[in-house]
């Protein structure tokens, strides 16, 4: 009796360890697999990036952004602020341009007197008018648009060389780099109205001889000046960020609309 006993506790102990086994494997079964996607030390910038900071006025994006450029680039690849900056450019760029109205027409007065061509009183002031017109006009529109062709470009090439990053992140992050861009438009007008030179700039540009403000070397070290570098460096952290590049493939998204915009200029377009 005692070893049929044995038997049957050894049977139900058998019986019950097969039940919670069982029932063990199909919870194991049911439990869904969890991909585990890598994710890189700039996207993880991004996903936890601050949300009180997406509210933050327009000055403190403005700050973050020169002060703190990788925590700025993550602010905006998650809130670009996209149509708020272009009602900002189209404002500054009004607020830059039309005061230098007479600038522009002392340059088509330059552009008059090197011509080669004789032109009547009646000629010089309907070109003097058209002229400055024209050129405030296409300055405001090519400041406007110029944020917003780079970042269609940046996007471009990230697609091409692989970039996860959405469209809307990329051009919030060439947007709001472009507020650097901002600050030195501002500065060179300033500097503009005060030296009565409308061809002033903060670059290599100004170590040319009187003369040359319309030759193309003369555009293109027009275009490296300290903004604009300073620009395409927090715009190569904003790519990396949005779409986990590496510093070379973010260099050549970063610096790739700057020199087409550069050769665009250097052709006279």
């Amino acid at each position: 009796m005692k070893s049929q006993k044995s038997d049957q506790d050894e049977f139900f102990h058998s019986s019950d360890e097969d039940g919670l086994n069982k029932r063990s494997d199909d919870e194991t079964s049911e439990t869904p697999k969890q991909e585990h996607k890598h994710v890189t030390k700039e996207e993880r910038e991004i996903l936890h990036a601050d949300n009180k900071e997406e509210h933050i006025s327009f000055m403190q994006r403005l700050m973050m952004v020169l002060t703190s450029p990788k925590r700025g680039m993550a602010l905006a690849a998650k809130s670009p602020m996209i149509i708020g900056l272009l009602v900002i450019f189209v404002i500054s760029a009004m607020v830059i341009y039309i005061p230098q109205r007479p600038m522009f027409s002392k340059m088509t007065m330059m552009a008059i007197e090197n011509a080669d061509k004789v032109f009547t009183a009646e000629e010089i002031d309907a070109l003097l008018a058209g002229g400055a017109n024209t050129s405030m006009f296409m300055s405001m529109f090519y400041f406007v648009f110029t944020p917003l062709f780079k970042g269609l470009v940046a996007f471009a090439l990230a697609i091409l060389l692989s970039g996860r990053g959405k469209l809307k992140s990329t051009m919030g992050v060439v947007m709001n780099a472009y507020l650097i861009m901002l600050i030195g438009q501002f500065m060179r007008m300033v500097m503009v109205l005060a030296s009565g030179n409308p061809y002033f700039s903060i670059s290599p540009a100004m170590l040319l001889e009187v003369g040359q403000e319309t030759s193309q070397l003369f555009t293109v070290l027009s275009a490296v000046d300290l903004f604009a570098i300073w620009y395409l460096f927090v715009t190569m952290i904003g790519v990396k960020q949005v779409h986990g590049f590496s510093q070379s493939k973010a260099f050549l998204v970063a610096f790739g609309p700057f020199l087409m915009m550069l050769g665009l200029g250097v052709a006279g377009l």
